[in-house]
């Protein structure tokens, strides 16, 4: 015992904490107690000091945790909670066009080679509670600003969801894709009948690890391609359009040449009562965006004898199957849409049936496996470091026929001018996307529609078609610069 407290009495004269010889101890019991003591005190407080230390270290895990993440990569812009199940994300989405239009089609008229902002538009979107989902987009192009999402998602399941709000229904297979996806430039005529955008609610979810999905929408309801919904409260009673939609992928996840493949049906169904203010029927647009059929419009003030416009008026119901397919870098996406619409002119009542279908065929050159989304270069473009991104080519047939009852009756009960709207059309397009990098691409299409009837000369009557003249076909091409993320 001596021993020891000589040692550590040494230890202390050694580090300074005592400068008493140790002689003058060796035989003083009281004064070694005092030793005793002193060291004992010394221990306790580098105890203290320690576990301070491991206090401040704890708290600071504890803050690093609980600290807000600022995210500025992968395409994500915002921040999110530690855990992740709160975030706050900003999108961008700019698409500048250049359009070249054929000279020689009366169709495209006020149409003209140039630049356009096709789309301009910022939005946010984000989780909370990591299970409440949310989104809101504007559109600033055209005669923005518009509204174009503005909607929340509650996952209670995988199987159960539900969203709320103005989105894109579940109907159209092109139109789900993202907005900066589209293998073309613009959409096909089948896009041009299920609906854009609409504001009401969807139950809608994934069965068995995705490989089954489901939706049922309940929605204000809008015309033929249109993101502009009837009011809640339409004057003449116009009812609330149900959707729904189910879509396969049986070998989804699974290492099977079939993985890709995706199929399923949709379908709409509304009561409309137009009015002569509120048509709630739409026009028909080519790739170039011109009209080539549209319903009779109610003639000009002041023009005798006078005439109503076509307004919705009855039942409107749509069907589509739908498809895609992907391996590799091989794609293919097919979608046919079947409608019967009630319309009404004058005392002319007639429920329509009118078609359109698409077929979409994309090869990635470089490599890069093919999706219904974009594609992701495996290296970007870079002036520097050797990269080309990633190329696609693309093509595509689509076409449009209109039910023959349309064009029939007298000048004031014919539900579309034979002479203005053609009776079907035919379109063929190719173009090549190059993706620049992950969030830019440059596409260029070119695309050419040939159609049947609606060229000056074409005359029917009460009993039918009785000479059709063509429109001139129409060629137009198309070349985008676009940044999303």
């Amino acid at each position: 015992m001596h021993y020891k407290n000589k040692i550590l009495t040494s230890l202390l004269i050694a580090s300074g904490i005592i400068s008493t010889p140790l002689s003058a101890f060796a035989n003083d019991s009281s004064e070694l107690e005092q030793l005793r003591s002193l060291v004992q005190e010394l221990d306790q407080k580098v105890r203290i000091l320690e576990r301070k230390g491991e206090l401040g270290e704890e708290v600071a895990v504890a803050e690093k945790k609980a600290a807000p993440v600022i995210k500025a990569d992968a395409g994500r812009f915002g921040l999110s909670s530690a855990d992740g199940k709160n975030t706050f994300n900003l999108h961008a989405l700019v698409q500048a066009d250049y359009r070249a239009y054929d000279n020689s089609s009366t169709n495209a008229t006020g149409s003209t080679d140039g630049w356009l902002i096709r789309k301009a538009r910022t939005g946010i979107d984000g989780t909370l509670f990591g299970w409440v989902n949310y989104r809101i987009t504007p559109e600033f192009a055209g005669s923005g600003p518009v509204l174009m999402d503005a909607y929340v998602d509650l996952n209670y399941k995988p199987w159960l969801k539900l969203r709320a709000g103005r989105y894109k229904p579940f109907v159209g297979l092109a139109r789900l894709q993202g907005d900066s996806d589209g293998k073309f430039l613009e959409h096909s005529f089948v896009t041009g009948f299920v609906p854009q955008r609409d504001i009401g609610a969807s139950i809608f979810g994934d069965l068995f690890g995705g490989k089954l999905s489901y939706a049922l929408g309940y929605n204000n309801g809008t015309p033929d391609g249109s993101g502009t919904e009837y009011p809640s409260s339409e004057p003449g009673g116009n009812g609330k359009e149900v959707t729904g939609r189910l879509f396969a992928q049986p070998f989804k996840g699974e290492d099977h040449v079939l993985a890709g493949l995706g199929f399923g049906f949709a379908g709409t169904t509304i009561t409309q009562a137009g009015s002569q203010t509120s048509t709630q029927l739409s026009a028909y647009k080519a790739f170039g965006q011109s009209n080539f059929f549209s319903y009779s419009a109610a003639s000009a003030a002041g023009v005798t004898p006078a005439t109503t416009a076509t307004v919705a008026d009855g039942e409107r119901t749509r069907w589509t199957p739908q498809l895609y397919y992907y391996y590799g870098p091989f794609g293919l996406m097919t979608e046919y849409v079947h409608e019967t619409q009630g319309v009404t002119r004058s005392t002319n009542h007639k429920v329509l049936s009118n078609d359109a279908w698409q077929a979409t065929f994309s090869y990635v050159l470089t490599g890069e496996d093919a999706s219904y989304g974009t594609v992701n270069p495996k290296q970007a473009f870079s002036p520097n470091s050797g990269g080309w991104g990633a190329w696609e080519v693309v093509a595509r047939v689509n076409g449009v026929s209109f039910d023959d009852n349309a064009f029939i009756g007298t000048s004031a009960t014919r539900l579309a001018d034979i002479s203005k709207s053609a009776k079907s059309a035919t379109a063929y397009g190719a173009g090549i996307n190059w993706y620049i990098n992950n969030y830019t691409r440059f596409g260029f299409d070119y695309e050419h529609t040939e159609f049947e009837g609606g060229g000056v000369g074409s005359t029917a009557n009460a009993v039918g078609i009785t000479k059709l003249v063509n429109k001139k076909d129409e060629n137009t091409v198309i070349g985008r610069l676009q940044v999303a993320f």
